[in-house]
């Protein structure tokens, strides 16, 4: 089988990379395309990768070369601007591409920009197949959207990849070392914006008198804003900006953190809070549609409205309190964490829809 992969950029936290191109990277053979270069993905040399550097004529161009010169069992889109892109790439000769064409939404349709949503409702109507990360994002479906893909959308729910986790874990000899001292260690993962809603978490800190390390991974339009509020956060807090780091460093502050919490108003089935809760951090989270569908075990979770400052504030105070328990604990989610969210689950779905092409 040969899959074409469609995507807006290879970077550290790509699911369309992490959890699809490295998942089938020993049963299909891909090309992945990407709109957009990182430099921060060791790509796996299984995987054939054409970086792009944001111009959407030089993608076009290389479509139609790639799409000429070779016969794909499937396409796989991953966002509505590259789905265009190949839409007009096919236009009129290989339009037949679009009967072996599926495309995944990747988020909760609330959380997309107007744009996005255009793009991503043309991509999904001449789409064959169309699948939605969780059974949240499926239901954020506008009904006037859904009552023309309807028949064509189902839900697979995002996986992670224990084993990646299982790996590293094991070769940190010294990981008990991370789990001592009266300082909670605090981890929030995601792009630095409004959504994400990381200035919640800095305002309730600038209230509370706690000993705490807090660790942002991830970049964006917020980090300027985020920082400069930061510097007037009393000093028990340590608070440190990584950036955007590479998948396995991401896994290793978790494996290292007490705590991961997420406050944003809008995701999708987000990945990175599987893989928290996996590597034994309690969590903390916004009571949003996809955070309710992940459901950690209930002595390892605590939901909080993100617009109530008083319940994130309860919600570190008991972490802090408890600070022991969490730690002897860490181990209590992996069981649930595999059986509903395992990566192979994800896989053997989609695999059954790229069948279907064949």
């Amino acid at each position: 089988m040969k899959l074409l992969r469609l995507t807006p950029a290879l970077k550290a936290t790509s699911a369309s990379y992490n959890q699809f191109s490295l998942g089938f990277k020993e049963t299909i053979e891909q090309t992945v395309c990407s709109l957009h270069k990182h430099h921060d993905v060791l790509i796996d040399e299984k995987i054939k990768v054409f970086h792009g550097d944001g111009s959407i004529l030089k993608m076009l161009m290389l479509l139609r070369r790639l799409v000429k010169s070779n016969h794909y069992n499937v396409v796989h889109i991953h966002n509505g601007l590259t789905g265009i892109i190949f839409l007009i790439a096919i236009f009129p000769l290989r339009l037949g591409l679009l009967k072996r064409t599926v495309f995944t939404l990747h988020n909760s349709w609330n959380v997309l920009s107007l744009r996005n949503q255009i793009l991503d409702f043309i991509v999904m109507l001449v789409s064959k197949r169309i699948c939605t990360c969780g059974v949240s994002s499926l239901q954020s479906i506008p009904k006037f959207i859904n009552f023309f893909i309807e028949r064509k959308t189902e839900a697979v729910v995002n996986g992670f990849d224990h084993k990646r986790i299982d790996k590293l874990e094991s070769n940190k000899s010294n990981k008990d070392q991370f789990y001592t001292g009266s300082k909670l260690k605090i981890l929030c993962v995601g792009a630095l914006n409004k959504t994400k809603n990381q200035i919640a978490l800095l305002e309730v800190l600038n209230q509370v008198k706690i000993e705490a390390e807090l660790i942002f991974l991830g970049d964006g339009i917020n980090k300027n804003t985020l920082i400069e509020f930061s510097k007037d956060i009393q000093e028990t807090v340590e608070i440190t900006f990584k950036g955007l780091v590479s998948r396995d460093l991401t896994i290793e502050h978790m494996l290292e953190a007490d705590v991961c919490i997420s406050l944003s108003k809008g995701e999708g089935l987000p990945i990175a809070v599987l893989e928290a809760m996996y590597s034994g951090c309690f969590m903390i989270l916004s009571t949003i549609p996809p955070h309710k569908e992940v459901s950690p075990p209930s002595n390892r979770c605590i939901f909080v409205d993100p617009l109530d400052q008083d319940e994130i504030l309860n919600s570190l105070n008991f972490a802090v309190s408890n600070l022991e328990k969490i730690r002897t604990n860490r181990n209590e989610s992996k069981k649930y964490s595999i059986k509903k969210f395992g990566i192979q689950n994800m896989l053997g779905a989609y695999k059954k829809v790229y069948d279907s092409f064949v």
